[in-house]
């Protein structure tokens, strides 16, 4: 647990933002790379494109359940598992948090303070940290990790 608070400083210290550091973690702990992907979550950061919409925990959250419950090719079809994840899971960090909007989460100006390269505050680092370990529980209780 320290190991991987420990990464997630790192990871936003260079400059990641919260949803591309939750699937860094996924990537790392699954020995991959995927820059295109960490590239496209970047589209998630500042509350989607810096709009202080939906948080990069909540949207990053989500991708990693898509990745183990999605459809990914013509054979396959969505589990069903996916969508009951993922309502658990945005009910678990509205009630944890009180809102599932980045802007109020870091209570900043992230059109502004975030463009000038302020960074995150702590609240984002234990909100991260809190979050992956509820996206690990709920892919233990759907059997889809160990």
């Amino acid at each position: 647990m320290a190991a991987d608070a420990f990464r997630m400083f790192k990871l936003a210290s260079l400059g990641y933002c919260c949803s591309q550091i939750l699937i860094i973690m996924y990537l790392e702990k699954n020995e991959m790379e995927n820059v295109s992907l960490v590239k496209a979550m970047a589209g998630f950061c500042a509350g989607m494109g810096n709009t202080g919409k939906t948080c990069g925990i909540v949207t990053g959250g989500v991708c990693l359940f898509g990745i183990y419950a999605g459809k990914g090719i013509d054979t396959e079809t969505r589990d069903d598992n996916l969508k009951k994840m993922i309502q658990k899971y945005v009910q678990w960090f509205e009630e944890e948090f009180e809102s599932s909007e980045c802007v109020d989460m870091i209570t900043v100006d992230v059109l502004n303070d975030m463009e000038n390269n302020e960074g995150y505050p702590i609240k984002c680092g234990n909100a991260i940290q809190k979050s992956y370990n509820k996206i690990n529980e709920l892919l233990k209780e759907y059997s889809y990790i160990e």
